[in-house]
């Protein structure tokens, strides 16, 4: 029990445990801008550049339909490109545990279905990853107490390109070059009132390891924090504010006969905002891989069962 409780403090409160996210524009016009996020599970450095002879868009949306309908509306008109380098922390903190703390990483299997170190750290399929975008991005403003247009949030539509030369599985990770594509809306909008992220796409991913199926996924995530909610419906104040959402199938593409669902993921969290500037969550959800996504040796390795995902974190703004 000793070890069990030295692992989960360790995963659960030694990394960041807080998401900072910081915009730089490089020019008056607004073409060039710099980004970066540091979160215990999905950090990245960006750079966005214009193609088209336009600033980046400034809006001031509050309404998050009002958000997703603008960013659909220009879809198909590409004028910037994003490149990016992203690392998972914690999902790389769980392949370590598992492959030079095996002892410590067998006491944490609490039951047949919870595994400590797999509950916290399980959900990335790659530990890092570079991608380049090609699509729209729009940036979100909101007066300072300057009262002047202050850069708040950054949102995407378009097409993703990722590359990576490894792959996550049950904590394991393998060689494995393989390349993605997307097409994605993404971004986030934080405000004083509220913090708000998402990403919905829908991808193919090419795996040149033999022992990996390729494969076509659906993904959604969603997360909203509303400070001082007054929402007086129970629905929309339990399920759509201070709350968050994330779900991922992985469907097979390569034998038709097998199981078409290969991969799932569910997630459901709910969001405290203690004060302005730190917010508590905690999310509980479920995964399970099935063996028909990969072939060999790895298909021996797979762990068939649905396993516990819980995210205890506390994050803060700066």
């Amino acid at each position: 029990m000793k070890t069990l409780l030295v692992i989960f403090f360790i995963i659960v409160c030694s990394p960041a445990l807080y998401s900072w996210q910081k915009f730089v524009k490089l020019d008056t016009d607004g073409r060039h801008e710099l980004s970066f996020e540091i979160d215990p599970y999905y950090s990245y450095f960006a750079y966005t550049f214009g193609i088209a002879e336009t600033p980046i868009p400034e809006i001031q949306y509050t309404d998050e339909f009002n958000i997703y309908l603008s960013l659909l509306k220009n879809f198909y008109r590409p004028r910037f490109v994003l490149t990016e380098a992203s690392i998972y922390p914690l999902p790389l903190a769980g392949v370590y545990i598992k492959k030079n703390r095996e002892s410590s990483y067998e006491d944490s299997q609490a039951t047949e279905n919870i595994n400590i170190v797999k509950a916290v750290t399980a959900g990335f399929p790659e530990p890092w990853a570079s991608s380049v975008f090609f699509g729209n991005v729009i940036n979100f403003t909101d007066k300072n107490n300057d009262g002047k247009n202050e850069t708040v949030g950054k949102a995407f539509s378009g097409f993703l390109v990722s590359y990576g030369n490894r792959h996550i599985v049950d904590n394991i990770m393998v060689e494995d070059d393989w390349v993605e594509t997307e097409i994605k809306l993404k971004g986030s909008d934080i405000r004083e009132r509220r913090d708000l992220s998402w990403s919905y796409a829908v991808g193919y991913k090419w795996h040149r390891n033999n022992d990996i199926n390729d494969k076509l996924y659906i993904s959604i995530k969603r997360s909203r924090v509303d400070y001082g909610d007054r929402e007086k419906n129970i629905f929309i104040k339990f399920f759509i504010h201070n709350s968050e959402t994330e779900v991922r199938l992985d469907f097979n593409t390569v034998d038709y006969e097998k199981k078409a669902i290969v991969r799932y993921f569910f997630l459901f969290g709910k969001k405290f905002a203690l004060s302005k500037n730190t917010v508590f969550s905690f999310g509980l959800g479920a995964i399970k891989t099935e063996s028909d996504g990969y072939r060999g040796d790895l298909k021996g390795e797979i762990n068939e069962n649905w396993q516990l995902i819980f995210r205890p974190n506390m994050k803060l703004k700066f």
